[in-house]
């Protein structure tokens, strides 16, 4: 007989909760499983957690939507509209964060990199972003949107200020990857994690984080999504993957003021 993972009760041999309220105390850290544990619960306890997991999700998205109408309704800029959305919603998310995760699985949630191989693994990443990703985003995008437009936002920059231009910047290469690393690899990621194996916890958050963005930047947020995603397992913090899309924000933002 093994035991439970939470309150050690003695279960069989092939489970590794008691109970699923054992599973639930157990929160979210993915370091909890290792690839070859699986979660053995009856169909009853399986449904049940994928209703937690999955309308937790939606309560978050649907909550960050309502924020975002509540601060259009105070804002009309774009640039300050986009920097104080963005903010309030970094602010929102981190507060669930807190109250989900206990101060030791928070700790480890926003580990800093300490190490040559950390910093090697988010090279690795925005290698893979820039030489892989990219490419493949624009064979894409020629594909399937052969007459699409630029994003949005990158379209705004082109014809604002200078000012309006480097403040919008700002807000893009800086505080959008933190709002977004967050969510998608703090809250969802994490989430997932608690109802699948890491493969598929990533791919699920990856194509969330695609279908959010603008159709003619799917290929490229979903790549980006499977990178941070494996970032975020593999070092078992968000800010590696934090610092690399930081990056390569930074380097999109860089190109556009630039041309």
């Amino acid at each position: 007989m093994d035991q439970c993972k939470t309150c050690s009760a003695p279960i069989p041999d092939a489970q590794v909760y008691c109970s699923m309220k054992c599973w639930q105390e157990a929160k979210l850290p993915s370091e909890l499983f290792s690839n070859e544990e699986q979660l053995n619960f009856s169909t009853s306890e399986w449904i049940k957690a994928q209703v937690i997991t999955w309308s937790s999700i939606i309560g978050m998205i649907v909550s960050l939507f309502l924020l975002l109408v509540v601060v259009s309704s105070f804002v009309v800029d774009f640039t300050l509209y986009l920097i104080s959305s963005t903010i309030v919603l970094s602010i929102f998310v981190f507060l669930v964060l807190r109250y989900i995760y206990d101060s030791d699985e928070m700790n480890k949630l926003l580990a800093t990199p300490r190490t040559l191989d950390t910093w090697k693994l988010i090279g690795f990443a925005l290698a893979i972003d820039i030489f892989v990703v990219k490419p493949l985003h624009i064979v894409f995008t020629i594909y399937f949107f052969p007459e699409a437009q630029e994003q949005a936002v990158i379209t705004a920059l082109e014809e604002m200020s200078q000012f309006s231009a480097i403040l919008t910047a700002f807000s893009v290469s800086i505080l959008t990857p933190i709002l977004e690393e967050l969510l998608f690899r703090g809250f969802i990621l994490g989430m997932l994690l608690k109802c699948y194996n890491e493969k598929v916890a990533i791919v699920i958050s990856a194509i969330i984080f695609a279908v959010v963005h603008e159709p003619v930047a799917i290929g490229m947020a979903f790549g980006g999504g499977m990178i941070y995603g494996w970032l975020r397992v593999r070092t078992g913090s968000i800010i590696p993957s934090t610092i690399a899309h930081i990056f390569w924000n930074s380097f999109i933002s860089f190109v556009v003021l630039l041309y």
